[in-house]
């Protein structure tokens, strides 16, 4: 068991093992016995009394750091993807993949959008190597 008390001497909190009979002050070195400290708070898990530590002596934490957005452009995760893919298999993958992923079914004009200079000759790269398959006229999926 685990309390929050105030040292008799200068009056800092801290936190003690209420199991043992003596307990001695980070601070003024003071030696208090512990059934003669008055407890401020009572728990048998240690974090749960050191959170009530923080929360009597008025710590609060730092602010946590925003995780970037959940809802980020799919397309524009698959250009920057794209753009910085070295393997020309890997693109021809990870293109297909994807467009599908995005739309479903893509088109010709998808894969443009992604890479304007090279989407024709990627687009018939991905069929002749199988990374994709037309589903219906002009409408492509991986």
């Amino acid at each position: 068991m685990y309390a929050v008390v105030a040292c008799n001497a200068c009056k800092r909190k801290r936190v003690i093992d209420l199991s043992t009979r003596h307990s001695k002050c980070p601070y003024c070195e003071n030696q208090d016995t512990n059934k003669d400290l008055q407890i401020l708070y009572r728990s048998e898990d240690q974090s749960m009394a050191r959170a009530a530590l923080s929360q009597l002596t008025g710590f609060s934490k730092p602010p946590e750091k925003k995780k970037p957005s959940e809802d980020t452009d799919p397309l524009s995760t698959l250009v920057y993807r794209y753009e910085h893919c070295r393997d020309l298999d890997m693109k021809l993958e990870l293109l297909a993949e994807g467009l599908t992923r995005i739309y479903g079914t893509f088109t010709e004009e998808n894969v443009l959008e992604v890479d304007p200079k090279n989407g024709e000759k990627m687009m018939k790269k991905m069929l002749v190597d199988g990374f994709a398959h037309e589903v219906k006229y002009g409408r492509y999926s991986a």
